[in-house]
C-alpha cells in the first residue's frame, strides 16, 4: 500500500513539475516579434529541410540571413536524397565554409498512416533530442516537413528545462491557402514556436495567434531606421 501511495504522489509531483515548466516556457515564449532577432552578435542557426518543395523554399528564405548566423546546422531525414545536395550548393554560393549535414530517422513517410507514424516519430524524437544537445542552436527555422516535430519537440525540451535558449521560427508553405499542414497545425496547438509565419490573409484569420507574414514585413520597415531622412535633416 505505501509503495502505490507514494508511486502515485511521485507521478502527480512530476506531472505538476512537467506543467510547470511548459507554462514557464509559454510565458518566455509569449512575445513573438520580441525574440525573431538573435540574442548574440554570433549566432548558430538550425534549419530543418524536407524533400521536395520544402527544401527550396527554406533554402529561398535562410538566403535574406545575414552574417550574424555564421554557423549553420541542416538536418535532413536519412532517405533524402536531395536536399543535401542543394544545401551544399547554396553554402556554396555564398562562399561559406561553416554549415554542417546532419541525418536523422525520418519521422513519417508519404502516404504513412498517422497511427503507424507515432513509433517512428518517438524514434526520430531520441535521435533528435541528442542532435540539438550537440548543436545548441540559437535559432531553429522550420517549414513543414514531418522531420521537423522531433526537431521542435528536442528544442522545447531543452528550452524548457533551461539548458539552451533557443527561438523556434516556423513559415508554413505557400502552397496551404486554407488550412495549415499536419506539423504546422502540431505546433499552433501545442504553442511550441515563438513566431509561426503564414502567407495567406485567411489562414491569418483561421489561426489568430499566426503571424501574417506581410504584417512582418511591415513591422521589419516600420523598426528600421530611415538613414537618408536622417542625413537630411542633419544637413
Amino acid at each position: 500500500m505505501f509503495f502505490f501511495f507514494f508511486f502515485v504522489t511521485a507521478v502527480i509531483l512530476f506531472g505538476v513539475l512537467c506543467l510547470t515548466a511548459f507554462m514557464a516556457f509559454q510565458v518566455r515564449h509569449s512575445n513573438h516579434s520580441a525574440k525573431i532577432k538573435p540574442r548574440k552578435e554570433k549566432a548558430s542557426l538550425c534549419a530543418v529541410l524536407g524533400s521536395g518543395g520544402h527544401t527550396t523554399e527554406m533554402l529561398e528564405l535562410i538566403k535574406h540571413f545575414g552574417e550574424e548566423f555564421e554557423t549553420r546546422t541542416y538536418i535532413i531525414a536519412d532517405t533524402d536524397t536531395i536536399s543535401e545536395d542543394k544545401a551544399k550548393e547554396h553554402e556554396k554560393s555564398r562562399n561559406n565554409e561553416k554549415f554542417v549535414i546532419e541525418r536523422i530517422p525520418r519521422a513519417r513517410e508519404v502516404g504513412q498512416s498517422y497511427f503507424t507514424s507515432i513509433a517512428s516519430t518517438f524514434h526520430a524524437t531520441v535521435f533528435a533530442v541528442k542532435l540539438i544537445y550537440n548543436i545548441r542552436p540559437d535559432l531553429v527555422l522550420l517549414n513543414g516537413p514531418g522531420t521537423c516535430i522531433p526537431i521542435a519537440l528536442a528544442a522545447a525540451f531543452f528550452d524548457m528545462i533551461r539548458l539552451i535558449d533557443t527561438v523556434i521560427i516556423y513559415e508554413e508553405s505557400i502552397c496551404r491557402v486554407k488550412k495549415l499542414s499536419l506539423s504546422g497545425g502540431i505546433l499552433y496547438y501545442l504553442g511550441m514556436v515563438d513566431c509561426l509565419i503564414v502567407q495567406w490573409p485567411g489562414l491569418k484569420r483561421k489561426y489568430p495567434r499566426a503571424t501574417y507574414i506581410h504584417d512582418l514585413e511591415t513591422k521589419t520597415a516600420v523598426s528600421s531606421p530611415d538613414t537618408s531622412a536622417a542625413d537630411k535633416k542633419s544637413i
